[in-house]
């Protein structure tokens, strides 16, 4: 786009990009038109802010709470494929049916909102985030030069869905109102980002470490996420704030889960031995009334192996990116990032390396078993970054 960026694939200057050095490294740009209160595009101080008090959100006890709502959409989800059987429906559309699937469980998990996007396609809430959607994709961030890029006209034609978002900030406003006033209680994120207060020291949770061994944790990366949240005094995010987090949640969450699943599914109708795996795994995890329990899901080893083959071979983001802050020499390869250069850290070319990955294009769960998950080295494996 008119400035020069840097392409890093190898994994020790990953992690000083993202661990060692990040505070240089902290931003992604920031395209116009954009407002910069989500997560994905505040910046400094404002983004460690945000960051920090959002962060306990996110623990798996957090999470756990949210398992009901998404088991409503799943059964949802079942009675469709079973309506379909019975009416001789033989095919279906993947992306189609697991994009209303995902459209409901997010409408459950963060706005309250009970769907059925299959029986009601037309309902309003669907019909602007599918308007959206569609708006966003058709809107990259053209070549063109700066003197253009800046102007208001061209902020204006690229600051698309502003009627689409105005009707997602009613809703939560609406939502958050309703709440406060009738002192109600809900297991969803808007609650949890309404209830959240900034706690000092560690947040996780001794359950976390379960859910998150494919995350890179060393002493380095303890350190690092300590810094990276230190002296943030606020405890409570504003409720413009509140709404941002929710609806970064829903464009983030919905192309990425419908995309997962589809590929996963795609590749279980490919090969019948790996659906053979998941039946046996999974036909003794449920109790007697026919339902598992979320403690069972999260340590099923080869569930987890067919999602994390699934993000390896199916990359949600093409790449990372990050703004240099400052001047850094990176290792000891001779090179200046200057400040303000983007570095892009290619996540599909490195899931896809054989030096990393052997026979990379074969879809394979076995590499995220047990036995085999500590042969993948630290940084190689990023579906959703560090």
């Amino acid at each position: 786009m008119g400035k020069p960026r840097l392409t890093v694939a190898d994994p020790a200057l990953i992690k000083q990009i993202l661990v060692k050095d990040f505070n240089a490294f902290r931003n992604r740009s920031l395209s116009p038109g954009q407002d910069g209160l989500n997560m994905f595009r505040a910046r400094d101080n404002n983004w460690k802010r945000v960051r920090a008090i959002v962060t306990p959100t996110f623990t798996a006890g957090k999470m756990r709470k949210m398992y009901a709502l998404i088991n409503h959409c799943y059964e949802d989800f079942l009675n469709t494929l079973d309506n379909n059987v019975s009416n001789g429906v033989n095919e279906v559309e993947l992306k189609q049916l697991m994009g209303a699937y995902t459209m409901d469980v997010i409408a459950s998990c963060a706005f309250a909102t009970k769907l059925n996007s299959y029986a009601d396609p037309n309902n309003l809430f669907i019909t602007n985030a599918f308007n959206f959607i569609n708006a966003s994709n058709r809107t990259g961030r053209l070549p063109l030069p700066s003197f253009i890029v800046n102007t208001n006209i061209y902020r204006r034609v690229v600051s698309t869905g502003i009627t689409e978002k105005k009707f997602f900030a009613d809703l939560s406003r609406s939502l958050i109102r309703k709440r406060r006033n009738h002192n109600e209680k809900h297991n969803d994120f808007l609650q949890l980002l309404m209830d959240v207060e900034r706690p000092g020291g560690d947040v996780r949770e001794a359950s976390d470490a379960n859910e998150a061994h494919h995350v890179n944790e060393g002493k380095n990366e303890m350190k690092g996420n300590a810094e990276a949240f230190s002296r943030v005094l606020e405890k409570k995010l504003t409720e413009d704030e509140i709404l941002a987090q929710c609806f970064s949640f829903f464009i983030a969450g919905y192309g990425s889960v419908s995309t997962t699943l589809s590929y996963c599914i795609y590749e279980l109708a490919l090969n019948p031995s790996l659906q053979d795996r998941l039946y046996e795994e999974t036909k003794e995890a449920f109790n007697e009334k026919g339902e598992m329990d979320y403690e069972v899901l999260s340590r099923l080893p080869f569930i987890d192996a067919l999602l994390s083959e699934t993000l390896r071979h199916y990359s949600p983001a093409l790449r990372l990116e990050r703004e240099a802050k400052e001047d850094v020499m990176l290792g000891n390869t001779g090179v200046k990032i200057e400040k303000g250069v983007i570095v892009d850290i290619p996540i599909y070319a490195i899931h896809h390396d054989p030096d990393h990955f052997p026979d990379p294009f074969t879809f394979s769960p076995d590499r995220f078993m047990p036995d085999n998950r500590d042969h993948i080295q630290p940084y190689t494996y990023l579906p959703f970054g560090s």
